[in-house]
């Protein structure tokens, strides 16, 4: 059976309108896919201590770590092995402030090592993840593409999709969730207005490539 990893990184539980986005998605799933969910405001997530710090530089070096770094080094491996045994991802991720949240920068640092998630070769990267993922970008206002041009507010998309080939996943679906801030019917309707495409990505979904 493939095993989606969802990551959820509002805060607002069902409020939300990428959770509700991404509820869409989960219902029409194929039987053979189940999921796991990481709630990203309510998981301890570790913190960037120095002995995490020493540690990642250490397992990059091949030198020997101490007790204290391997211990809270563990907790970054236990992130990451979740992270690249999932066959295939779901994202949904609401714009702070143009971008992300904090807590999906913060789980992207935790995650990110070479020799974890990405390997340094002679050619370029080469990420050590893999599987397809499907996007929920939802937005108070409207940041697409405005006469084929990226908006220039939009550091959400494109910072998170760099992100993603970095560590191997891809094929990228992004679901746009726009205009959320306009009151309870305008996030409704945009929800619904992506249901289509969230049922067809959804329905396609499998395991590895």
């Amino acid at each position: 059976m493939a095993q989606l990893l969802y990551l959820n990184a509002s805060p607002r539980g069902a409020a939300a309108a990428s959770s509700q986005a991404a509820e869409v998605f989960l219902r029409a799933l194929p039987n053979s896919v189940s999921f796991t969910t990481l709630e990203m405001f309510d998981t301890d997530l570790p913190d960037m201590t120095e002995n995490v710090v020493n540690a990642k530089f250490k397992f990059a070096m091949g030198a020997d770590l101490t007790a204290a770094e391997a211990a809270e080094w563990k907790a970054i491996r236990d992130l990451v092995d979740q992270f690249v045994s999932a066959d295939t991802f779901l994202f949904g991720v609401p714009m702070w402030n143009l971008k992300l949240p904090y807590r999906v920068k913060q789980y992207i640092d935790l995650i990110t090592h070479p020799g974890l998630t990405f390997a340094r070769e002679e050619n370029g990267m080469r990420g050590l993840a893999s599987g397809s993922a499907t996007v929920i970008y939802s937005r108070g206002g409207d940041y697409s593409h405005k006469n084929d041009e990226h908006d220039p507010y939009d550091f959400q998309s494109p910072y998170f999709k760099a992100w993603l080939g970095l560590v191997g996943i891809g094929p990228v679906n992004e679901v746009l969730v726009q205009n959320t801030a306009a009151g309870p019917d305008a996030q409704k309707a945009a929800v619904e207005a992506a249901r289509e495409q969230l049922e067809s990505l959804a329905s396609g979904t499998s395991g590895r490539a």
